[in-house]
């Protein structure tokens, strides 16, 4: 797709079965627990926000909300944008059981 806007892409984003969003700010919501609760429903297409150097500003984390997005925490250390995403995955993928056994 084209490089775009955030506004622009959220509507696509928001079609996955689970739309989350690892952002600094958020200290309650792990992504552990987001995946638990979805763990009684059929997912098969996730969506994953990662937020530009120096994160996402808490507007953004609203508009995405407004589309479904859950914010959810990553743990209490700070993530480079291009390593959070693969951590984000990785992480996903070893609590749904299709990593690590």
């Amino acid at each position: 797709a084209p490089i775009g806007d955030l506004a622009g892409a959220l509507p696509r984003l928001a079609e996955a079965d689970l739309f989350l969003v690892p952002w600094e700010e958020e200290r309650d919501i792990s992504l552990r627990t987001v995946l638990r609760e979805a763990a009684g429903r059929k997912v098969s297409s996730v969506s994953v926000l990662i937020g530009p150097e120096g994160g996402l500003a808490p507007e953004e984390v609203a508009l995405a909300r407004g589309f479904g997005a859950r914010p959810v925490t990553l743990g209490p250390r700070i993530l480079r944008t291009e390593t959070a995403g693969l951590v984000a995955i990785a992480l996903m993928l070893y609590e749904l059981g299709d990593l690590g056994g």
